[in-house]
């Protein structure tokens, strides 16, 4: 066999070897997971939409909903949306938030909005993590009391 040959195939198999060594030490690295979100921060996210909404703010509201959100509306549509769709919003005297359900980057929170003149609404706000920040990506309304109705649950 010829020297020269030889020294190739040697260098074939070292090269083999090496790469497999160097395989086991690199390795890639598993996948960055952000930590899940305090309930606080989706709240705050509600709240800022809610507050925009109260002082006819449509341009902040607008940009605490998702990029498929404003897709689907332009920021008049969105308006037009918003005055037609849920118009006791404006009128809350307050809101209390329910259970927050979390999985990945996407969220649920639930809303009671008390309303001034007695009524209450639960909403469900589906948010989803976009661009480094939590924003609204769909909500829909689960419920309405009326003034005389008592809700449930007990008071601490």
């Amino acid at each position: 066999m010829n020297p020269a040959w030889r020294r190739i195939k040697i260098g074939i198999v070292g090269a083999t070897f090496s790469v497999c060594a160097a395989a086991i030490f690199i390795r890639p690295l598993p996948p960055r997971q952000l930590p899940s979100p305090e309930p606080r921060e989706l709240y705050t996210v509600v709240l800022d939409e809610v507050n925009a909404l109260r002082e006819a703010d449509y341009p902040a509201a607008y940009r605490q909903v998702s990029l498929s959100m404003q897709e689907r509306y332009n920021l008049d549509l969105f308006a037009d949306w918003v005055r037609t769709e849920r118009p006791e919003i404006v009128r809350t005297e307050r809101v209390e938030f329910g259970p927050v359900q979390i999985e990945g980057t996407s969220a649920q929170v639930r809303a009671y909005f008390f309303l001034r003149h007695g009524g209450a609404l639960a909403m469900q706000y589906h948010l989803i993590r976009e661009e480094g920040r939590w924003k609204i990506h769909h909500s829909r309304m689960i419920r309405r009391w009326t003034s005389g109705q008592r809700l449930s649950g007990a008071r601490t």
